[in-house]
């Protein structure tokens, strides 16, 4: 959990104790609150992830408080909050880096997302498929050997990394660097020009 975050949920906590005459202070009743919300038990409020367990957390609070009802359907489905997270990445991180290479990202994008979506012709033929039409839920198919159901990466996943791979290639065939690339496109580059990490880490990223 990142400091900003912790301060978020603090925040929501003690209105939400003032809410329900509640004693903020007491660590025991907070930390088995939280735990209810994550759906585990937790040590510390430290022990929440960063992603969806925060977001699980913080909209469990806010519909705690009744403050909106998107807040209660995010808390019951963490997929909402991820698929979020994911087209902002494709939108912000990877279609940049794909203008650079691709002269019309958008078709590009519209062909692999049909491709990889056939269910899309028959249940919404009007209109092309677009990235707010796949969900993050991951997807449950029965194993044709064993019969058991086997779980594969979501829609938007699947895209994500279809678009990681295929800019990667692109990449370099055009001979650029990770670093050179994205201050092409001018999005954040992590690499160890930018942010002194390791070089390692350079070769870690996706694209």
């Amino acid at each position: 959990m990142t400091p900003a975050q912790r301060i978020s949920i603090m925040k929501l906590w003690q209105r939400v104790c003032k809410d329900r005459s509640w004693k903020a202070s007491d660590r025991d009743l907070r930390l088995k609150t939280f735990g209810d919300l994550v759906g585990r038990p937790l040590a510390s409020t430290d022990d929440v992830g960063r992603v969806d367990e925060c977001t699980k957390l913080m909209k469990g609070l806010e519909a705690m408080l009744g403050v909106s009802i998107q807040a209660a359907r995010e808390a019951d489905d963490t997929t909402i909050n991820r698929a979020r997270v994911l087209r902002y990445q494709i939108v912000n991180e990877l279609i940049p880096c794909l203008e650079l290479y691709i002269s019309d990202v958008r078709a590009y994008m519209t062909e692999i997302m049909a491709d990889k979506n056939r269910w899309w012709k028959i249940d919404r033929p009007a209109r092309e498929i677009e990235i707010t039409d796949l969900a993050a839920t991951p997807i449950i198919r029965i194993d044709k050997l064993t019969g058991e159901p086997r779980e594969f990466p979501s829609q938007l996943e699947q895209l994500q990394y279809t678009l990681a791979a295929r800019l990667s290639a692109k990449r370099k065939e055009a001979g650029h660097t990770v670093h050179e690339m994205k201050i092409k496109a001018q999005v954040p580059c992590a690499c160890a020009k930018c942010v002194g990490q390791p070089v390692h880490e350079l070769e870690e990223t996706p694209f």
